[in-house]
């Protein structure tokens, strides 16, 4: 979190090591963003140089930042490039406001609220409601009400009528005419009147893929969000897994009975 940090370089350089292959390539793509050469960047992080105050903006873009932390990145910046004691202990004291804001913002937003059994019986009635909810992970910037409708094959009306309910629900977010996915998580527990609708919803969708599945699905119960790369690694595994449970189970002495089930598809309409 860039609210731990009191350096701007420090940051970057945390931030470029939890990249995958440790952000090899990452000071290129920064250095196009703010349109300066990779050697650049380089010397930033080497501190031979430092950012100006517009490239602390562009960076704060390309990085992602929230407002608050695009405004704490800009404060760090410029405590670095301070010349004399006055305009570092200013510094100092903007950054001190605003890592004070940002812990009661963290303490606002991490803050979840269950379910009402009323909510649990609508979202557990409908596979969509969670197609839907995992639908808006899917890009950065969320997804549009058109997209929504196209993706699952429904009108606007009822589209509007799910996100509506997804926001209420704290499971989405919307920002302009762009929905993402909100602060709310989904769980049902062992002991819940919802578990059984929820497998039964789910198993349905499988039988139903289970009539046109493709070569490289799959079949098991968990709803997720996941880059087509990490779907094909994840078959594999899942593959080597089933081979490492038959060899398991056949000489394994017979105690008691059980049932493996096993899916993996694309959630279509």
């Amino acid at each position: 979190m860039i609210f731990d940090f009191r350096d701007y370089r420090s940051y970057l350089k945390s931030y470029i090591r939890s990249l995958p292959k440790s952000g090899f390539g990452e000071a290129k793509k920064m250095a196009a963003h703010l349109s300066v050469s990779s050697t650049f960047i380089s010397h930033v992080l080497s501190e031979s140089k430092s950012l100006s105050a517009e490239q602390s903006t562009l960076l704060s873009e390309y990085l992602g930042h929230s407002e608050l932390e695009a405004e704490y990145f800009y404060y760090l910046v410029q405590l670095d490039r301070a010349g004399n004691p006055a305009l570092k202990k200013f510094c100092q004291k903007k950054l001190a406001e605003i890592k004070s804001k940002s812990l009661q913002l963290n303490k606002r937003l991490n803050f979840k609220k269950d379910f009402s059994e009323e909510q649990k019986s609508i979202f557990y009635s409908n596979p969509l409601y969670s197609a839907i909810h995992l639908f808006t992970s899917t890009k950065k910037n969320g997804v549009t009400i058109e997209e929504i409708q196209a993706r699952f094959d429904i009108d606007r009306i009822k589209a509007i009528e799910l996100m509506k309910f997804l926001k209420e629900a704290n499971l989405c977010e919307q920002v302009d005419s762009h929905y993402k996915m909100g602060t709310q998580s989904t769980h049902i527990g062992a002991n819940s009147p919802h578990l059984i609708k929820h497998h039964t919803n789910w198993r349905l969708r499988s039988i139903q893929a289970a009539e046109n599945l493709l070569s490289e699905e799959l079949m098991y119960t968990v709803n997720v969000s996941l880059s087509k790369k990490d779907f094909e690694l994840l078959r594999e595994e899942m593959v080597q897994f089933i081979d490492k449970f038959l060899k398991t189970v056949y000489p394994s002495p017979a105690e008691e009975i059980a049932c493996f089930n096993v899916d993996f598809f694309w959630i279509r309409k």
